[in-house]
């Protein structure tokens, strides 16, 4: 991340690559017309450019890029639907459908992103075996195979990695998060 906020278009290009087809398929949710997703996809990366310095990992411009192509989505919709001269619609269907979803969304894009924060805190190992856990799912023997130790060392390691975000974000934060969220869904 130091390359990319000192500029580097090298660094700019593997973060482009590490999200580009996320943001996308997040776009496609909103607009129907694959050319538009790109187009939207493609103004958030270069506000992304733009704005290099403001950003401290990759979990913050994943969020920043998935809240930039929401508002980026919402205002096309509302220009298209202002240009066929059904805006009340819009403005009905916005509310009624898209709010709760928006502040939801919004809401679990910060969670994940001071998650992500703190996971990244975790020593090198602690931090692969929860990642191999709660983000990809396996099992403490599958990881144990995988890294050639102790499937108990597995078990000991995500406790306490667990134990560490429960202290570093708050027992009641670690709870909404989770009942929120689920661990896999949210890693």
């Amino acid at each position: 991340m130091q390359q990319f906020r000192a500029g580097s278009e090298e660094a700019f290009t593997t973060v482009y690559r590490n999200l580009y087809r996320r943001v996308f398929w997040f776009a496609r949710k909103f607009v129907q017309d694959i050319e538009d997703a790109r187009d939207l996809t493609a103004e958030a990366f270069i506000q992304v450019w733009q704005q290099n310095q403001n950003f401290n990992d990759l979990n913050s411009v994943e969020a920043f890029l998935h809240v930039t192509v929401r508002n980026k989505c919402f205002n096309l919709l509302k220009h298209q639907q202002m240009k066929a001269g059904r805006r009340d619609e819009l403005l009905r269907q916005l509310q009624d459908r898209e709010q709760g979803d928006f502040f939801e969304e919004l809401l679990q894009l910060q969670l994940v992103g001071k998650i992500y924060a703190e996971v990244n805190k975790l020593p090198p190992r602690m931090k692969e075996i929860f990642l191999l856990s709660y983000r990809d799912g396996m099992k403490p023997a599958e990881i144990a195979s995988l890294l050639q130790i102790k499937p108990q060392t597995v078990i000991n390691q995500r406790i306490t990695a667990v134990k560490l975000l429960q202290l570093a974000l708050g027992k009641d934060f670690m709870l909404s998060a989770i009942l929120l969220l689920g661990c896999r869904d949210i890693l």
